[in-house]
């Protein structure tokens, strides 16, 4: 009979490093403290998956620029191709809030009132309820192109949000928002994005 039968077992390996029973009792604890580990950390990080995140404002401000940029191509649906002639004019006949009107980053608060009408009678430059500047008063939808500027947001040191005619923001930096600045103050219209 072969000393490997069942009748003689074999001698436990305690020289090995890799049979030690202190080796096997630790991985044996890390298995059993890992779910543990991991249960923690996905408590400790469920404050911050349910809490609803705030985008940063220049984020915000070109959200706002797009819903507004929405709302001028729906008007223009329903009036032949025709822009509004104000962002009041938008508010009163879309589906928009007076809170669109207003930038996180600046200092104006969102109109309100009584009636739609009355909030959208606040909506005038340097009124302090508006902190976008625009400029599709007397477009049309065959005049405007993708680098049409239609709107931008008052400008800030850094530079500033605007709203093409095909519906896309961009944010610029100052020295280009200076030149955009440029072309708005020639009086060209409509005034379209300058190379730079």
């Amino acid at each position: 009979m072969s000393e490997s039968g069942s009748d003689n077992p074999q001698p436990l390996d305690y020289a090995n490093p890799r049979n030690h029973p202190a080796r096997r009792f630790k991985w044996i604890l890390w298995l059993a403290l890992l779910p543990v580990a991991l249960l923690f950390l996905a408590f400790l990080m469920l404050p911050s998956i349910n809490s609803p995140r705030d985008s940063p404002p220049r984020v915000k401000s070109a959200s706002n620029l797009r819903q507004i940029g929405q709302a001028i191509l729906l008007y223009t649906n329903d009036n032949n191709g025709e822009y509004p002639d104000s962002f009041g004019t938008i508010l009163l006949n879309e589906d928009v809030t007076s809170a669109v009107f207003v930038s996180p980053s600046r200092s104006e608060t969102a109109a309100n009132g009584a009636t739609t009408r009355a909030a959208a009678s606040q909506l005038n430059p340097g009124g302090g309820h508006v902190s976008y500047v625009y400029l599709g008063r007397g477009l049309s939808a065959n005049m405007v192109t993708p680098d049409t500027i239609v709107a931008y947001e008052l400008i800030a040191p850094d530079g500033t949000n605007v709203l093409f005619g095909d519906g896309h923001v961009e944010f610029f930096n100052a020295p280009v928002t200076a030149k955009i600045m440029a072309k708005v103050s020639s009086g060209k219209f409509p005034v379209t994005m300058p190379s730079h």
